[in-house]
């Protein structure tokens, strides 16, 4: 995952007070009588830790700081922002199962393979008591950990030092500006000590959409990326019902940034990649950019049947039926010019039908110009598309924004982010 938030002034700091656990020998450095000795993560697997600059709703700065999973055994230390769960549920929960479990462990290494079921289903039972603890909250309420359906749980999940922060960052009503974590411990295959590690893909990245309300990629002081879900707005629309947007979340998430911070759209009903702008010099820079066509998108779909070229460039001028808005048709007198290259990857089955997986890379970006071209230039509209094609029951238009590059607004350099499709 990249980092989601600016880190460096977070950054900062933690490493200054990595610099006085090491020169103390304790993570609880600041207390009186600190007792959480560093020889444990030392010796062992070590430990990740967090650091949030957060701004309170008054407008001053406060300094939350983390660990991932529990430190010394404990899961709450002083200094540090408690878990997102009571401990002492956890507690009671983990005693009620633990003996009954570590009874059954023992006859089966006696011989009782029979009873490997009967623990593996106590175990699940333990597991699921222990989800039903965690409590996160988020930039507009609070969600259970259950309450999410759709999350393919991973033990540990909502353990680890990013969740703690921005969950309690929201719970006070703050404001997130800057996060860093740094791996305390020895090198290891998978970590590398004092290293700066972003969010993980596996137990954070599910998480932070929700609690962010958008499925934030990465941002820094000037953009800010996000993979936009299909059915919900780029920007706000006419009337209350129209309101909420990818745009409007940004906003929600990102105050100081511009009122309306995007600078290009996708259609409501495809999903992807898009750019925001956190200041107005980056709004008018990459807004420049799309106009001048200076970046660089591409596109995956699903077309349904069999397209028979392996690739080519479809060129068919565009623009607005207006006795039929918002539907675009081909007019070779009066349209604007589109253009889009396309490569086909494969020929697959879907719910038992062929449909074709394609690359679009367009050169031109007008109002539904990849699904006109899809339907009216290769004569096979994309998968769930109801207005240049048929949308059957449990559909979603099957197009997506893979890939972005543009030049950043600040460094000067090309930056390229890309998300699967999850069709």
């Amino acid at each position: 995952m990249n980092f989601i938030l600016p880190y460096k002034e977070a950054e900062e700091i933690l490493r200054e007070d990595i610099k006085q656990i090491k020169e103390t020998g304790f993570f609880d450095f600041k207390s009186k009588t600190p007792v959480y000795s560093t020889k444990k993560a030392l010796e062992e697997k070590g430990i990740m830790l967090g650091l949030l600059i957060a701004r309170t709703k008054s407008g001053e700065r406060v300094v939350l700081r983390a660990f991932s999973g529990a430190l010394n055994s404990s899961y709450l230390v002083e200094g540090y922002t408690p878990p997102c769960f009571s401990v002492k549920a956890f507690e009671e929960v983990v005693s009620e199962f633990d003996s009954k479990i570590h009874c059954y462990t023992d006859r089966i290494e006696l011989g009782e393979s029979d009873l490997i079921p009967t623990r593996r289903q106590l175990s699940n039972e333990c597991l699921e008591k222990i989800k039903e603890l965690y409590t996160f909250y988020t930039i507009n309420g609070k969600l259970k950990l259950n309450d999410i359906k759709e999350l393919n749980y991973t033990t540990g999940m909502g353990d680890c030092a990013t969740i703690k922060l921005l969950s309690f960052c929201f719970k006070k009503g703050f404001t997130p500006i800057s996060l860093a974590e740094i791996f305390f411990g020895k090198d290891s295959e998978s970590r590398k000590a004092d290293q700066i590690y972003p969010p993980c893909d596996e137990k954070c990245k599910p998480l932070i959409k929700y609690l962010f309300n958008i499925n934030l990629l990465y941002s820094d002081e000037d953009i800010a990326i996000i993979n936009k879900d299909a059915g919900l707005l780029s920007t706000p629309g006419k009337g209350d019902d129209k309101y909420d947007s990818a745009s409007i979340r940004i906003k929600a998430l990102f105050p100081d940034a511009p009122e309306l911070p995007s600078v290009h759209r996708l259609d409501m009903d495809t999903s992807g990649i898009m750019v925001f702008a956190k200041t107005e010099k980056a709004k008018r820079n990459i807004s420049m950019q799309f106009e001048e066509r200076k970046t660089k998108k591409v596109y995956e779909a699903l077309l349904r049947g069999s397209l028979m070229t392996q690739k080519g460039t479809i060129k068919l001028p565009i623009r607005l039926d207006i006795n039929n808005r918002p539907y675009q048709i081909v007019d070779f007198e009066n349209g604007k010019e589109a253009i889009t290259d396309y490569e086909r990857v494969k020929i697959e089955i879907l719910n038992g039908e062929k449909v074709s997986r394609v690359l679009f890379f367009p050169h031109t970006g007008r109002t539904h110009q990849i699904r006109v071209h899809a339907a009216s230039g290769l004569l096979l509209p994309i998968v769930g598309d109801r207005l240049y094609g048929e949308r059957k029951e449990g559909e979603r238009l099957c197009l997506h924004a893979k890939s972005l590059s543009f030049i950043h607004p600040t460094t000067g350099e090309r930056v390229t982010f890309e998300e699967e499709p999850d069709f």
